[in-house]
């Protein structure tokens, strides 16, 4: 399992949202990715400037690619921050432009050849109706094709029901991005979700929610069992990325530094105690 963590989470966001792209540090976090130990990145489009963010122009692709390999860190995922508004699921000129934009997020991810790119599906995104769920498959059916990164939903449907949305869609290209926090914060019981989902999650984010109000903390402070989680994906032989999606408060690299740290002694010891019995 690879180690990796959303961008923006390598910076001090001094009032800006955590989900934000870090705009004056962007070149600095593979560096800071580097010296951690953190082998990926998770690219971020956050829906403010996005035709100014370096992965929609050639030259920003180019340098990208250059960080990337100067630093050994991958950028294997996008997460599509800038479609959870909702307006992909409305009508007319709204749902039109955010078509454009999801077509524009995946032809960017194409050209930086990057695997994957995720749609969050909650929040104004959320599909929890017949009629959302109607729209969200003709969405997928126009904009995916077996020329696309293959787009993951991040989703606040249960298990059940996400695998059963996805075999309605019926379309290769599509799989599951599954948040341990968010599902912690929903009441979901992760070991059962994970087991009937892992075939189709290509990645998971790492995060620590407290059920009773969801606020995220420091791995290993809050309610997330990730112990069980990766025991079951260990069983299952799954061999995706982890992403941490953490926060990181008033110190970047305190945050960042603590949380790597439980996350690769978290998968090293399950490891060792599955072979160990084997």
């Amino acid at each position: 399992m690879r180690i990796g963590i959303m961008q923006g989470r390598l910076s001090n966001k001094q009032g800006k949202p955590l989900q934000s792209f870090p705009w004056n540090s962007w070149k600095k976090e593979f560096l800071r990715a580097h010296s951690i130990g953190f082998k990926q990145i998770e690219w971020l489009v956050d829906g403010v400037n996005d035709d100014d963010n370096p992965i929609a122009s050639v030259n920003g692709r180019k340098e990208i690619s250059l960080l990337s390999i100067k630093y050994d860190v991958s950028i294997n995922s996008l997460c599509a921050h800038a479609l959870i508004d909702g307006k992909l699921l409305s009508n007319g000129k709204n749902q039109k432009d955010a078509l454009e934009k999801f077509s524009k997020i995946l032809f960017w991810a194409s050209e930086a050849r990057i695997e994957y790119v995720i749609l969050p599906v909650m929040d104004a995104m959320s599909i929890q109706t017949g009629e959302s769920k109607e729209r969200l498959r003709k969405v997928l059916h126009e904009v995916v094709d077996s020329y696309t990164p293959k787009v993951l939903l991040e989703s606040d449907l249960s298990a059940i029901q996400l695998k059963e949305f996805l075999d309605e869609v019926d379309l290769e290209n599509i799989g599951v991005l599954y948040d341990l926090g968010n599902a912690t914060a929903m009441g979901f019981d992760i070991e059962s979700e994970l087991k009937l989902l892992y075939p189709l999650i290509e990645e998971v984010h790492i995060k620590d929610r407290y059920i009773n109000n969801g606020i995220s903390d420091r791995l290993g402070m809050a309610n997330t069992s990730f112990d069980k989680a990766i025991k079951i994906l260990k069983k299952s032989f799954w061999n995706g990325s982890l992403v941490l999606e953490t926060p990181v408060f008033d110190n970047w690299r305190d945050e960042a530094e603590a949380n790597f740290s439980f996350t690769k002694n978290l998968v090293d010891s399950v490891t060792q105690n599955i072979e160990n019995r084997l």
